[in-house]
């Protein structure tokens, strides 16, 4: 069912009392004696620790989950360039490292709504520690490869899963602690990705110089397994209380336009956003530069991701996760199309890294409150890992398109590479600009909404509220006291 500003409110109203999961009312089985006791201590419990106290364990739990996980990945940066410039894999070219590369980011969250069915059937840790298992077995089995086949399977495919399967329900565990501090809480986690690539881009670069690439990945295995396993006893719930749902997918989600708009959002951001991470390293080595000075290129964009996802998490409650998003992606286009295009200096790519590092990394911060803020707290998990299917499927394939764009020797070899980054990042921009005039377009329906029933809408039907076309064109810059 689909709802507009022009529609009587009276089925909304009926179907709330009737289905007793919204409304201003308890239902008659929770009125009185035990049942609303038990009611009562339920909410209590639910309000406990709310935008603080535990909350923040859970920060830093999660902190630590996005440490190991992205911020791994982020590093894998070090380990394209190393297998272009080596010739360790015999056989293997440039489209088959950007392929690992491209599978190890994006093949676990194209199965997301697989995950997120496991994790509602197994439980959030024991879906954790599967992935800690692969992960680490990944890691390890590819310190022994020796074919690029294998490398596809162990670098590739068991990173990948063991990534998905932990990140997907860290991602989703903040928001269940923060209202009014959401987006700067779950802007805090995800800064682990960075703190977790400088990490792994200066550590493993050293051990590849110094011993060899097989340690390397023997060392992140040991790393990651030990600090998964502690960050697992830190974790805490609250998808109980917040009735969240854990099927493989939302036939009222799939019907909701806002939907569509943020997963073409997120695919845009995945072809800009791979590219840059994965190719600033071998980019540098093109200009001339070593391998030590590729990695610092590459520690600078972790740096960026550090500064720029606190900040844009911080800005977020006062302005709007939307707005930030929308103005981070259009200053990502200026600084790809503007200084890696004609990029031919290694001070160049150092500025280039930490610039692109602060604006290109805005969508993990914001990207859990907007879905949050899009379809509702219950629906969260559902949506959000439907829609992560998508930013998977463009991860798999970005690196490839990426390489293949490739042309030619030095300074001018990724010209067009950049182009295609550039392009990509000024598509989410808009694509999330439209998100915005969608989501504030639709709170002014729901608001003429409650004004007809005296009754507070529940945020968890608004996947149901139609929004006319030009209503999000005409609300694209509004500026509203309910921040967007």
């Amino acid at each position: 069912m689909q709802l507009t500003s022009s529609e009587s409110a009276a089925t909304i109203i009926s179907e709330r009392k009737g289905s007793g999961t919204s409304g201003s009312k308890p239902s008659d089985e929770h009125a009185n004696g035990a049942n609303g006791a038990e009611s009562k201590t339920s909410f209590e419990h639910h309000q406990k620790d709310i935008d603080g106290g535990y909350g923040w364990v859970i920060v830093l739990a999660t902190f630590i989950l996005t440490f190991s996980t992205w911020g791994l990945n982020s590093a894998f940066g070090v380990y394209f360039s190393y297998y272009l410039n080596s010739n360790h894999f015999k056989g293997a070219t440039a489209i088959d490292y950007a392929a690992v590369g491209g599978i190890s980011f994006g093949l676990g969250l194209f199965f997301s709504p697989i995950i997120n069915y496991i994790q509602g059937r197994i439980g959030t840790r024991p879906t954790i520690l599967v992935g800690n298992c692969f992960q680490f077995c990944g890691s390890i089995l590819a310190s022994f490869a020796t074919n690029k086949w294998q490398l596809y399977l162990t670098q590739g495919v068991l990173q990948s899963f063991g990534i998905a399967f932990i990140s997907l329900p860290a991602m989703t565990l903040t928001p269940q602690w923060f209202v009014k501090k959401r987006v700067l809480a779950n802007s805090i986690t995800v800064t682990g990705s960075g703190v977790g690539g400088i990490v792994f881009n200066l550590g493993l670069e050293k051990i590849i110089s110094v011993k060899n690439v097989h340690w390397a990945l023997r060392a992140q295995a040991i790393i990651t397994v030990v600090l998964v396993l502690i960050a697992v006893l830190l974790i805490r719930t609250k998808s109980k209380h917040h009735k969240v749902e854990f099927t493989l997918y939302d036939v009222d989600v799939i019907k909701c336009s806002g939907f569509w708009m943020i997963s073409f959002y997120l695919i845009t951001v995945m072809f800009g956003y791979v590219v840059v991470m994965y190719s600033l390293n071998d980019f540098t080595v093109s200009l001339g530069n070593t391998p030590s000075q590729a990695a610092v290129v590459g520690t600078m964009l972790q740096l960026g991701f550090c500064i720029g996802r606190p900040f844009a998490g911080y800005l977020s409650d006062y302005i709007g996760p939307l707005t930030v998003t929308a103005g981070g992606y259009y200053l990502a286009t200026i600084f790809t199309l503007g200084m890696w295009y004609p990029a031919k200096n290694y001070s160049t790519t150092l500025a280039l890294g930490l610039f692109e590092g602060i604006f290109i990394g805005t969508i993990f911060p914001t990207c859990a409150p907007i879905v949050a803020r899009l379809t509702g707290i219950s629906k969260m998990n559902v949506s959000f890992c439907m829609s992560w299917t998508f930013c998977g499927l463009a991860a798999i394939f970005s690196q490839l398109i990426g390489s293949s764009l490739t042309s030619g020797k030095g300074s001018t070899q990724y010209q067009h590479t950049a182009i295609f980054s550039g392009v990509s990042f000024f598509a989410a921009a808009t694509t999330i600009l439209l998100l915005r005039g969608y989501v504030i377009a639709r709170d002014k329906i729901i608001i003429s909404l409650e004004e007809e029933t005296s009754e507070e809408f529940d945020v968890n039907r608004s996947v149901y509220v139609t929004v006319p076309p030009v209503d999000v064109l005409k609300h694209c810059f509004s500026w509203t006291k309910k921040r967007a």
